[in-house]
């Protein structure tokens, strides 16, 4: 299996990266240049580096493909308000990225967007995919476009989208950043005892899983016969930052402070939870990692000292 990855470097690209090099899978990645890429290249992993906004200068080896992930983005949801602009080069990129796929005839092209963010504050959770879509700040709004162009540009093609729309996922290698990452963000300031930031209501609720789980989910997507579309991928269920807090109290056994501050514009979001029921009927998905046992593995990955994994 050939596959061609946008992003390898990032959180939910490195521990892809790890499952297909453990499979023989052949992979091409394009990203930032960074010191990391030395890592791949000693895997066996082909490395272009360059930027998604200049990817007229890049070589990229779209034909003989089975599979493009594109992982890659020009934005977080906390930099999208503040530059939407910006933000909306997302489209572009990926329409480029996604046409040269589809003339090359690649099987499947992948694509993350974000569960979420995508439908707003729904009236009850889980939400399935069959919600209409209610996105509330720009990163969102960008996702939903690529969705959607995504589905039109495949239609009547021999080539199958694959949307996941994630919760909250986290883990090792998830470095905090750019308003993302809060579990690794808290964990760090756990070991270094330092207060915890904790923006808005303790009482507010994500659809937080443990990165593994989202890796099989993609990986078992990408060899399955049925899936196509969109997916919602995550726990199932909401998680409170109140669980979150008293989960690592118990895993770390350390004293944990809280600093509580006003939510920031990109957490107008308060109680999200996905219905994953419709990738275990079409893939046989289902998280296996509990919080507890995720908390633990990225806990031990920060008191390492947050090595890059691959």
């Amino acid at each position: 299996m050939k596959a061609l990855v946008f992003g390898g470097n990032g959180f939910l690209g490195s521990s892809l990266l790890e499952e297909f090099l453990r499979r023989g899978y052949e992979t091409t990645v394009f990203d930032l240049k960074n010191r990391r890429n030395n890592l791949l290249k000693e895997r066996g992993i082909q490395i272009i580096e360059g930027d998604l906004l200049n990817l007229d200068k890049a070589k990229i080896p779209f034909e003989g493909m089975d599979w493009v992930v594109n992982l890659a983005s020009i934005t977080t949801p906390a930099e999208s308000i503040k530059n939407p602009d910006r933000d909306g080069l997302n489209y572009p990129v990926c329409e480029r990225i996604f046409k040269e796929a589809l003339s090359a005839g690649v099987k499947k092209i992948f694509y993350p967007s974000s569960g979420g963010t995508i439908y707003g504050s729904p009236e009850k959770i889980p939400v399935d995919e069959n919600y209409p879509p209610n996105p509330t700040i720009p990163y969102a709004v960008t996702k939903l476009k690529i969705e959607r162009r995504l589905t039109q540009m495949c239609e009547g093609s021999g080539t199958i989208p694959l949307i996941f729309r994630y919760g909250n996922p986290y883990g090792p290698n998830q470095y905090p950043g750019g308003g993302t990452g809060v579990i690794t963000a808290w964990l760090e300031a756990i070991r270094d005892g330092k207060r915890i930031d904790l923006f808005g209501s303790e009482e507010n609720a994500r659809d937080f899983f443990f990165v593994k789980d989202a890796t099989d989910a993609c990986l078992t997507a990408l060899n399955s016969q049925k899936a196509r579309g969109v997916y919602n991928i995550g726990s199932g269920k909401p998680t409170t930052l109140r669980t979150i807090i008293e989960t690592m109290k118990q895993v770390t056994g350390r004293k944990v402070d809280v600093n509580v501050l006003p939510p920031r514009p990109n957490d107008k979001v308060s109680r999200i939870a996905l219905d994953i029921r419709k990738a275990e009927r079409d893939f046989g998905w289902k998280p296996k990692v509990g919080l507890a046992e995720g908390i633990e593995k990225t806990w031990r990955w920060v008191l390492d000292g947050e090595p890059f994994t691959i």
